[in-house]
């Protein structure tokens, strides 16, 4: 491959890794008040337990996923530099 090919690759593989954190943040955010907003008032003891329950899953998947998508761009942008290095 061309080396300025390289280059922008990794720029992109760096671009994603930075990028991936906020906008997963943002998302997570926005789900959590949507959410809150259908349930309507959390009264009970139950509901606000219910709410609490469904948003801890969904931040421990959120963060497993983006854990594993973070790793493999920082894997990529670091394979990329080295054949950026190498040639």
């Amino acid at each position: 491959m061309n080396k300025k090919v390289l280059i922008v690759l990794a720029g992109l593989f760096l671009v994603g890794a930075m990028v991936l954190p906020t906008y997963a943040v943002f998302e997570a955010l926005n789900q959590d008040f949507n959410d809150l907003v259908h349930r309507g008032p959390l009264l009970d003891e139950t509901a606000i337990q219910s709410f609490l329950s469904a948003t801890t899953t969904r931040h421990y998947t959120l963060l497993t996923i983006f854990a594993v998508a973070e790793a493999v761009l920082l894997i990529l942008f670091v394979v990329t530099l080295w054949f950026i290095l190498k040639t």
